[in-house]
């Protein structure tokens, strides 16, 4: 998901049951109104996806967490839904989460990286996976496959060097 998107994430575009997760909305940052929620990038945008197992429990484990939170501030926090929010429940900044990976790194004593640049490696891992490439597009929201190929064709060129080999 783009840093927007999982801002703009409820838990009723949750479905554990069915392990699937619905992008309808992303929060974006203005210079005159703040943070306002408005539709995904593109129409593609909006999307269901499926979740690995690892994600359901971390998301069930943080849903109880955050349900413990709830109760013990009681009436300080603004129940809206969302997954992730400020300490009173109000709509987070989509850059808190860039600060949050940079303080993860930092304790982590590993390089900087980007939250974007995990989602290319997220994008970059299904294409090497054998992930097809429709499939691999529908799940990053982007609005047509080219794309896709067209941000990731100096993987997909080493990729085809190597199903060369294979074959050979």
């Amino acid at each position: 998901l783009r840093r927007g998107e999982l801002a703009g994430l409820e838990w009723s575009d949750i479905d554990f049951k069915n392990s699937t997760i619905t992008i309808n909305r992303s929060i974006v940052t203005t210079n005159h109104n703040g943070s306002i929620e408005k539709d995904p990038k593109t129409q593609k945008s909006r999307r269901t996806i499926t979740m690995a197992p690892t994600l359901v429990n971390v998301l069930l484990e943080y849903k109880k967490w955050q349900d413990d939170y709830k109760e013990m501030v009681g009436d300080y926090f603004q129940d809206t839904d969302k997954v992730f929010t400020q300490n009173d429940g109000k709509n987070i900044n989509p850059s808190t989460f860039t600060g949050w990976l940079n303080q993860l790194l930092k304790v982590a004593e590993l390089d900087h990286y980007s939250l974007h640049s995990i989602r290319h490696t997220h994008i970059t891992m299904q294409i090497a996976a054998g992930v097809p490439i429709v499939t691999v597009s529908a799940r990053a929201g982007h609005a047509r496959t080219s794309t896709t190929t067209d941000i990731y064709a100096h993987f997909i060129r080493s990729s085809d060097q190597q199903a060369a080999y294979v074959i050979d």
